[in-house]
């Protein structure tokens, strides 16, 4: 009997995929407070100038770091003799242990830590 599956809900997809898409969802979240504490400011600026005056900052929050860890299903897929074998992953859960009959004895961890790093001088 073929099982129908949905990739969307076992999230199978490759290694780099999945890594940007962490990175872009990190990057995505601190462009919303930015902008969140870039609206207040402003809003006081408007409401509150003798605040703006006495040089009153709204909170600024930042993400300074973030960690993910993971348990992943590992795949390996190689097309053709001439291709490269790629890595896939699917994160380790009930929906993919159901579908595909998987144990967590063959799972692996994703640790991925992101953390900002100044941008670098221009050289004169």
């Amino acid at each position: 009997m073929a099982i129908d599956v949905n990739m969307d809900e076992v999230l199978i997809a490759p290694l780099s995929s999945m890594v940007r898409e962490i990175s872009a969802g990190v990057a995505a979240a601190q462009r919303e407070l930015d902008a969140a504490a870039l609206a207040t400011q402003t809003q006081l600026a408007t409401e509150h100038p003798e605040l703006q005056a006495l040089g009153y900052q709204v909170t600024w929050y930042q993400i300074p770091e973030a960690t993910v860890e993971m348990r992943m299903a590992l795949h390996f897929e190689k097309k053709d003799a001439a291709s490269p074998a790629r890595m896939y992953v699917a994160p380790f859960n009930t929906k993919y242990r159901n579908t595909f009959s998987f144990s967590a004895d063959g799972s692996s961890t994703l640790k991925l830590k992101i953390v900002p790093v100044p941008p670098q001088g221009r050289s004169a």
